[in-house]
């Protein structure tokens, strides 16, 4: 026998039209959230990148600037050094001129000293900055000291020193060092004490 069941029967949903809804959804959530991260990643890349570039940039800048300052630098160097030889130089030669004396102006105070003695005769003299060096003739000891009380008298001769004098044929040789100065007095009243050289 068959049997029939004519009530309505309550259709419960299927396990399967359940699950079609979040199926679908999901890998497009999936799909969306990869481009979102995409995106993201790409914009911060970009970022970086740009930064990067940015920094590059001046990095070079500062090092072309480091160059230049350094080419500044060196040259700065140079004419420091030129500068310090340049200075040196010129108090060399200023040292030079106030050493130097006038050789026609000590041939005149020597011409003096010797012109107030008598009988005496230079045969050598040599002069090397203010120092001189000479050597002569004299008829006696006696003129001899005349010359030199005559050179200390001038005021311009200082730090005379007599060597000895030798007996040749009834004359005395001797030989004599001293320095040419200028007296203050003569200095200040303008006499050419720095003019010239030997």
């Amino acid at each position: 026998m068959i049997k029939v069941n004519l009530a309505a029967v309550e259709k419960k949903p299927s396990k399967a039209s359940a699950k079609v809804a979040p199926r679908n959804f999901t890998p497009l959530l999936l799909i969306v959230t990869a481009f979102g991260f995409a995106a993201a990643g790409f914009w911060w890349y970009s970022q970086l990148a740009g930064q990067s570039a940015a920094l590059d940039e001046q990095i070079k800048q500062a090092e072309a600037q480091k160059a230049a300052l350094e080419a500044v630098i060196k040259q700065d160097q140079i004419y420091e050094a030129r500068k310090k030889a340049l200075e040196h130089r010129v108090k060399v030669v200023e040292s030079l001129q106030k050493n130097q004396v006038s050789p026609v102006f000590v041939l005149d105070q020597l011409a003096e000293a010797i012109d107030k003695t008598q009988f005496v005769w230079l045969s050598s003299l040599d002069q090397k900055d203010a120092i001189l060096n000479m050597s002569g003739t004299g008829t006696s000891l006696n003129a001899i000291a005349d010359f030199y009380s005559n050179l200390s008298a001038t005021g311009y001769f200082r730090n005379i020193d007599l060597g000895p004098s030798q007996e040749t044929a009834g004359n005395y040789t001797f030989s004599l060092k001293c320095e040419f100065s200028m007296p203050r007095t003569a200095a200040t009243a303008g006499q050419p004490a720095t003019v010239g050289g030997n």
